[in-house]
């Protein structure tokens, strides 16, 4: 991994200072941690792989990043009030390049979970078509209802994942607009 991958997985600029990186690892270690998928098997270990790349985003960046430090309040002439506001719209900033980031992955997975379903229903009508025409072609006749129980089976499970990512990304969009909220106040 390259740093500015590791950067565009947090959602970062160049520009990142460390407390940057770790306020945007935070953001997305909260939305992607395997644990909140702890009930379903799939998701989980999908959070689970996606949550090895943060890790290691994470890591890469603030090994070699070490030496860049977050601004220090009250330094060449600012104020130590102007110095705090400057800093809490940094950790804002970053804390909306994680919320976007996690987002970014989460409507991935979501588009993976409509494809799911949409095979799903694919089986399923042609178990149907396949039950139709097995009048005439006998080996249809056993095809048939295997596709159209896999194709419900996989139609219902992919449901509960839909379900679960969607409460997700509502959640997402309820703390990007509170950043946002903050951000304009300062």
């Amino acid at each position: 991994m390259t740093r500015d991958e590791a950067l565009r997985l947090l959602g970062l600029g160049e520009d990142a200072t460390e407390e940057d990186i770790r306020v945007a690892y935070k953001e997305v270690a909260q939305i992607l941690h395997p644990d909140k998928y702890a009930d379903n098997k799939r998701l989980a270990e999908r959070a689970t792989e996606q949550f090895k790349h943060v890790n290691e985003a994470r890591d890469l960046l603030l090994g070699k990043g070490s030496s860049r430090r977050a601004a220090t309040t009250g330094g060449r002439g600012r104020t130590a009030r102007a110095g705090a506001t400057e800093d809490r719209a940094t950790a804002l900033r970053a804390r909306l390049a994680g919320i976007a980031a996690a987002r970014v992955q989460l409507v991935a997975q979501l588009d993976t979970e409509f494809d799911r379903r949409r095979v799903g229903i694919y089986l399923v009508v042609g178990g149907l078509l396949a039950g139709l025409v097995g009048r005439f072609i006998k080996p249809l006749l056993a095809i048939a209802p295997v596709a159209f129980v896999w194709g419900i089976i996989q139609v219902v499970s992919v449901l509960g994942n839909i379900s679960m990512i969607k409460k997700q990304l509502e959640t997402l969009d309820v703390a990007r607009e509170k950043c946002e909220r903050e951000l304009a106040k300062l």
